[in-house]
């Protein structure tokens, strides 16, 4: 049985459908590759998939833990922090707290205050009650296989370099 499945989805924006009468279906570990001609309609579609778009008519099922991650063909603007804060913000509600706990960790070696030490007792027990230690873990590993540098801001980066951490926050998810 399919993890995703689309049936009948039509959408269109003003003229005829991009999308029309379109059936798929994913399996658990099966790998896709969408190609088609610009225009076609394959960014709509992973926008249905992800959820971003409603189709006009059919449905989208998907279980409840169902994760889709996409890279936006373009890079977008405005995103500012250090490359493992943008990493970790693919995590969701998780990425403040494991954010935090890097800058920190990082932070101590300018000398250790009671009030630093007060603030990374308190995230390594909120991180520890979300299961989050895995999850510092994964951003930490993602990072280190992409070669990224996890302490330099974002806006510092070249284009492409930029692209492999948007990548990574991608990953990060384990979608």
């Amino acid at each position: 049985m399919p993890e995703l499945t689309l049936r009948k989805i039509e959408l269109g924006f003003g003229g005829p459908n991009l999308l029309e009468d379109v059936d798929f279906g994913i399996e658990r570990g099966e790998k896709v590759c969408l190609i088609g001609r610009n225009g076609a309609g394959k960014s709509t579609l992973m926008k249905v998939i992800s959820g971003e778009l409603p189709p006009d008519k059919g449905e989208v099922a998907a279980p409840p833990d169902f994760r889709v991650a996409r890279l936006a063909q373009e890079l977008p603007e405005g995103i500012q922090g250090k490359v493992f804060d943008v990493v970790a913000s693919g995590l969701g509600a998780l990425s403040e707290l494991v954010s935090g706990y890097h800058r920190l960790s990082a932070s101590l070696h300018e000398g250790v205050a009671d009030r630093r030490l007060a603030a990374l007792d308190r995230i390594q027990q909120e991180l520890e009650a979300a299961g989050g230690w895995q999850v510092e873990q994964r951003v930490e590993t993602v990072i280190s296989r992409l070669s990224l540098p996890a302490d330099t801001e974002f806006s510092e980066l070249s284009g492409g370099l930029q692209r492999r951490v948007l990548l990574a926050a991608a990953l990060v998810k384990e979608p």
